[in-house]
């Protein structure tokens, strides 16, 4: 019996403890808020604040900057409502604009929204992702390494059904908006998302009907982006190469032996055309076996909607213009014409 009171004495206490700890919490936090009112801000200035949240921040971090930027009066009080309203599972990183007269429950209000500034990010067409990892760098958001890095990343590969080994062909050119702090990989994944949108069921019908796969368009596509320089020509390329393709004749594209090199800054050489790689299509039939660049929708849809033509030959003329032949001594006498006039 005696051991029975004593354990409900030791419950009872055990109750008033807690009791007393919570009400002592409670306590607390009134003191807080009578003491640092969360609707009162430090100043009456309206200065606008642009304040950045980083990638990975807790509650905590954004309570001591808030402070240190003197944009609320108590961190305590900010961790505080928070945890009250569960916000902090829903802090996005980003850059918020805020103001110096901002009410604490206002500033709260406005990292629940996730209102971020967002930034551009224009992709040209006929990049390599090489080139837009150093793009990627250039503008500031993150290393060329991390973007390559995310560009090979298996589960992305898997995720959007990929064939090759990496992303080429498949990073969808546009400009981006996003939030300071996305990720290369995040990044990755929107583009590819972007890809997929454009890709339409249409398309896939029409690839059918060309006996190609979505793989094989996207790689004559990357071949004509990087042919083509004026709009208007992207299908009258697209109908030489498909031409050729029905004759199983070398497509002997000059951009798929640059991108075997390494795609080097300078015009090709004789030595160059032997280069021993699946990609120089001087030496070896049909497409090449990936991407070579990321085409925009254009030159998809000339990869899908080639025109209806008889020529196998085109030679550059000038100012992104092609001269178009449709025997090998019309495009030879083209050839030496150029060559006349550039002397």
């Amino acid at each position: 019996m005696r051991s029975t009171k004593k354990r409900r004495v030791i419950k009872i206490s055990l109750s008033v403890f807690c009791g007393i700890g919570v009400l002592s919490l409670i306590a607390l936090s009134v003191a807080v808020f009578l003491i640092l009112p969360p609707t009162s801000s430090p100043t009456s200035s309206q200065e606008v604040v642009n304040f950045e949240v980083p990638v990975g921040s807790t509650s905590q971090t954004i309570a001591k900057q808030l402070v240190k930027e003197n944009l609320i009066r108590s961190e305590y009080a900010f961790r505080l409502i928070v945890k009250q309203r569960g916000t902090g599972k829903r802090l996005r990183a980003g850059t918020y604009t805020l103001q110096r007269n901002m009410a604490l429950w206002h500033i709260v209000d406005e990292f629940e929204k996730g209102q971020v500034n967002l930034v551009s990010w224009t992709v040209p067409e006929g990049l390599t992702v090489s080139d837009i990892a150093e793009l990627w760098e250039t503008t500031g958001y993150g290393t060329a390494e991390a973007f390559r890095e995310a560009a090979r990343a298996e589960h992305l590969l898997k995720q959007f059904g990929l064939e090759d080994k990496s992303v080429e062909g498949y990073l969808f050119p546009n400009t981006y908006k996003f939030a300071k702090g996305t990720t290369a990989e995040q990044t990755v994944e929107m583009m590819l998302k972007e890809f997929r949108q454009r890709w339409t069921e249409i398309f896939d019908a029409e690839a059918r009907n060309l006996g190609l796969t979505q793989h094989e368009v996207v790689t004559l596509a990357s071949v004509i982006e990087k042919e083509a320089q004026v709009k208007s020509e992207r299908p009258r390329i697209a109908s030489v190469f498909h031409n050729r393709l029905k004759k199983k004749w070398r497509l002997q594209a000059d951009p798929t032996v640059l991108y075997a090199l390494g795609n080097p800054k300078r015009l090709l050489t004789k030595t160059d055309l032997k280069v021993d790689s699946p990609y120089n299509t001087y030496r070896h039939r049909g497409l090449p076996p990936g991407p070579i660049a990321n085409p925009g929708i254009d030159s998809i849809r000339a990869a899908l909607r080639p025109e209806e033509t008889a020529y196998f030959y085109f030679v550059a003329i000038g100012e992104g213009k092609h001269h178009f032949s449709k025997t090998l001594s019309e495009h030879n006498r083209m050839i030496r014409q150029i060559r006349r006039a550039s002397k």
